[in-house]
């Protein structure tokens, strides 16, 4: 573990304060670097991240290489694709529960990407893949944190027991998404403690803090640790109206989930 020493000197005295950064611990890592060029399946993935519970992905995630990063992930939203049996991929990866856990990766999205009216992407959730899709968490068993883009604009779609109505509450994130750029999205989850409202989740984006939620609560007692992270992107909503008018490629890079001790 590193120290970082600051100096302070007054007038009377110099007092050396001493100040330790928190110690990451990685959970997981995952970069493409050593991954197989081509079609990324079931086979492939579980190769990265050891363990799924399953996988969606019919030929639309590709191992490929590039001019500014070496290797990454690039997945494909055809024209006319609306939800994840039609267009994107989705996977889950369970991890082991925990209260509290960093999630990073990078993306781009390519040049002429159609955003229409928006889009699920990766993030950390309890209950893998359960409380989406209008499934109401309703004993606090659960919840999911995912991103979504709306238009250019990202959010957290989350998934909880005090959400209002029937589909995820949005998180609005102090942000615009341009093509042909990479981006870092970062988000910190911490569940609340049993039975209080002290739940937190903050994200950032190229180190830069765009929005959070607190004081409120994200379980019930014990219930909803966190325990999955859901990989799970695709244009939708359900209406036709989401769809891309083009064929359309996100890029992805560096997924980590990590502690702080």
């Amino acid at each position: 573990m590193k120290s970082l020493i600051i100096l302070t000197l007054t007038a009377c005295s110099s007092i050396q304060q001493f100040t330790s950064k928190p110690q990451e611990k990685d959970v997981l890592r995952v970069g493409f670097e050593q991954s197989a060029l081509g079609d990324y399946d079931r086979t492939a993935i579980e190769a990265d991240f050891d363990s799924i519970e399953w996988a969606l992905t019919k030929q639309r995630g590709h191992i490929v290489s590039g001019e500014s990063k070496n290797q990454f992930l690039r997945v494909a939203f055809p024209k006319g694709s609306v939800g994840p049996e039609q267009g994107g991929i989705q996977f889950v990866c369970p991890l082991k529960p925990a209260k509290e856990y960093y999630l990073s990766y990078d993306l781009y999205f390519e040049e002429g990407f159609d955003f229409s009216k928006g889009g699920k992407l990766p993030g950390l959730t309890s209950g893998g893949a359960a409380y989406t899709g209008g499934v109401h968490p309703d004993e606090g068993q659960g919840w999911s944190a995912r991103y979504m883009w709306v238009g250019n604009k990202p959010i957290v779609y989350l998934y909880y027991k005090d959400m209002a109505g029937k589909y995820g509450e949005s998180l609005p994130l102090n942000a615009e998404i341009k093509h042909a750029k990479w981006y870092t999205f970062t988000q910190r989850i911490r569940v609340n403690q049993p039975d209080q409202e002290d739940a937190l989740i903050e994200v950032w984006i190229d180190g830069e803090k765009v929005g959070s939620k607190q004081n409120f609560a994200l379980r019930k007692g014990n219930l909803g640790l966190i325990d999955s992270f859901y990989f799970s992107t695709f244009h939708g909503g359900a209406s036709p109206n989401w769809a891309p008018k083009v064929d359309s490629y996100i890029r992805f890079d560096n997924f980590r989930i990590y502690s702080k001790d």
